[in-house]
């Protein structure tokens, strides 16, 4: 491909993400709350006034502004720019992977629904990425759209290289069966299981069913093996980092038995309640390192069996 046609694809990309990115605050903001993404337009949620078209431009608005509303001077949160750079970013890279990756089929009809579909998925993963970091829950529609955008996504994939369609068995053709399926199996039950474990110690749940979900979602992209990889990634960075946090006392700690807090409780309460003691949002985590391995599936599970070897023969601390 011409280096001009790339990176004008690239530039394109980047463009389409922060508008994309803008309406991923709206979702951000308003499906925790059950509120329409439609209705009521964009206002100021302190003055309440209607923003108009000059005051929606993804960046440049904030920007401009110098980051405070144009009618009542109250600061903007930085969140929203950060959000449509991110998805910016996002999009970019994922354009950047898969026209490396297809190079003469990305300007096709399948090459561009191939990039459609990793950006459903990307902006999927963000916005339960974000909305899972502010409340602890997962709008589990969101993430059925994740799996929809990656079983086409591998449909896709299949359409363009037009490999292992079928297989024979004997006598008999078997009709070619998306890895996205089993993906979603391994990525949901992955999750329950973890929660089934955590129930054993905690005695209570210790993993929403949120989790699962998105194992799911993260399944449907990657197929079980990526998937798998992917969420021992999580796991790693999740413990690295609580471990950080608890030593910093920066984690939420629940209310100590007897006190008013655990009087008011009911006992179904109890039932949907994060068992006492240190805990954070795992959601996040399974996210953002899906979002990284499906970037660059290949080179992730190159590098880290390459690592792995090492570590096992050849790491001098393992002899």
């Amino acid at each position: 491909m011409p280096t001009a046609l790339f990176m004008s694809g690239a530039v394109m990309a980047f463009i389409f993400g922060i508008v994309v990115g803008s309406f991923l605050n709206v979702c951000i903001y308003r499906l925790p709350h059950d509120e329409s993404l439609v209705s009521p337009p964009s206002h100021c949620p302190k003055c309440n006034t209607r923003l108009r078209s000059r005051d929606l431009v993804p960046m440049f608005s904030f920007l401009f502004l110098r980051g405070r509303c144009r009618y009542c001077g109250v600061p903007i949160s930085w969140r929203y720019i950060t959000i449509e750079f991110i998805t910016g970013l996002l999009y970019t890279a994922f354009w950047l992977a898969l026209a490396h990756q297809y190079p003469d089929q990305i300007w096709t009809n399948a090459g561009l629904l191939l990039v459609a579909m990793a950006w459903v998925f990307a902006s999927t993963m963000l916005v339960t990425f974000m909305i899972d970091l502010d409340t602890t829950f997962v709008i589990e529609p969101v993430t059925w759209i994740a799996m929809g955008a990656g079983l086409v996504f591998e449909l896709t994939q299949k359409w363009i290289t037009l490999k292992d369609v079928q297989f024979s068995i004997g006598p008999w053709t078997i009709p070619y069966l998306p890895a996205a399926v089993p993906g979603m199996v391994v990525g949901f039950l992955v999750f329950v299981l973890m929660d089934l474990f955590g129930r054993l110690i905690f005695r209570k749940p210790s993993m929403g069913l949120g989790d699962a979900f998105i194992g799911a979602a993260v399944g449907a992209m990657l197929g079980p093996k990526v998937a798998l990889l992917s969420f021992i990634i999580a796991i790693v960075f999740g413990a690295v980092i609580g471990i950080v946090l608890m030593i910093a006392g920066a984690l939420k700690r629940g209310p100590a038995p007897g006190s008013e807090e655990t009087k008011k409780k009911t006992p179904a309460d109890d039932e949907e309640e994060l068992p006492q003691g240190t805990y954070m949002p795992f959601g996040p985590f399974i996210t953002a390192s899906a979002l990284l391995v499906a970037l660059a599936p290949d080179w992730v599970t190159v590098h880290l069996s390459q690592l792995w070897h090492w570590w096992v023969f050849q790491n001098p601390f393992m002899s």
